[in-house]
């Protein structure tokens, strides 16, 4: 089975540990863009050469996996992407994004449609679910506008800057696919 794939414009791709290191630490180096998961921001580089490696233990191990993606032509990383607790059984994952502010809707939808169908049809799972902090507005719009639909939310289920926090539950199904329309 083949983990890397094209899509658009975008090569969606498991990362190769050391030679990622700097461009996941500066998608990673800035608050913003992990505010929703929730988590704090990299300070230093040496925690992407860390998080690569362990982005690729999980792999190895089938619990996780986390595609980087870049622009095809300029190779620069826009998002990392990723699927964690597999849930093998039930065949649901939990999704997790951190994208740059320069991706559009249209290139987002793109990439996670992608994902989404590499999800369901190679590797059979039935669900896909992201949490995020409750607040996250400019994340729970975008959810939305992919088609994942919001569930409710789960009270206190993190601690994050010595605070609990709640977290927002959306989910999509294999079956919330468009399906082709049929022929006469």
């Amino acid at each position: 089975m083949n983990w890397n794939f094209t899509v658009g414009h975008f090569n969606v791709r498991l990362p190769v540990s050391d030679q990622d290191g700097e461009a996941l630490f500066a998608l990673l180096s800035e608050q913003r863009r992990v505010d929703h998961i929730p988590r704090l921001a990299m300070t230093v580089s040496a925690q992407a050469l860390d998080e690569l490696r362990r982005m690729a233990m999980r792999f190895e191990t089938r619990e996780a996996a986390f595609w980087l993606v870049e622009g095809a032509y300029d190779q620069q990383l826009v998002a990392r992407i990723g699927i964690q607790k597999i849930n093998w059984l039930q065949r649901g994952t939990q999704v997790q994004w951190e994208i740059v502010d320069t991706l559009d809707d249209d290139s987002l939808a793109l990439i996670v449609a992608a994902v989404c169908d590499f999800c369901f049809d190679q590797l059979g799972l039935y669900r896909l679910e992201m949490r995020l902090r409750v607040g996250s507005d400019a994340q729970e719009a975008r959810l939305q506008r992919l088609g994942f639909h919001y569930e409710g939310f789960l009270p206190a289920h993190v601690e994050y800057n010595d605070e609990a926090m709640d977290l927002a539950l959306y989910s999509f199904l294999a079956s919330d696919r468009l399906e082709p329309a049929q022929s006469n």
